[in-house]
């Protein structure tokens, strides 16, 4: 269910759908082709990595290394804002944001050569 969400807060940060999301096959050309930096047909680790760092800024809206509540209510519910504060502060850090979308993207890499195809 977390990827779901982080492929909600992507597709209003790319103004698209993207489908990361465990039971998504795959991702469109469109969505593949933004993310794809090096052009190579595939999102490496290290170009997802750049993206959610890129969009963590974006969605921190004052700045302060913490995302709240209010900065993403557009995006998440209260329980998948949740899910995402790992220490229960009631604040997603930078870490904490991360830490997930890098399993996210883990999980999604079903070939396991650090490529989403």
């Amino acid at each position: 269910m977390r990827t779901i969400l982080f492929a909600t807060a992507i597709s209003l940060l790319l103004g698209s759908s993207l489908a990361i999301a465990q039971q998504a096959p795959s991702m469109h050309e469109g969505q593949l082709n933004q993310l794809d930096s090096d052009k190579n047909g595939g999102i490496s680790r290290a170009e997802y990595q750049t993206f959610m760092t890129g969009s963590f800024a974006k969605l921190d809206s004052n700045a302060d290394g913490v995302l709240a509540q209010s900065e993403v209510a557009n995006l998440l519910t209260p329980q998948q804002f949740s899910s995402l504060d790992a220490n229960g502060d009631g604040r997603v850090s930078r870490n904490e944001f991360m830490n997930q979308v890098m399993k996210d993207f883990a999980s999604a890499d079903r070939g396991g050569d650090g490529q989403l195809n």
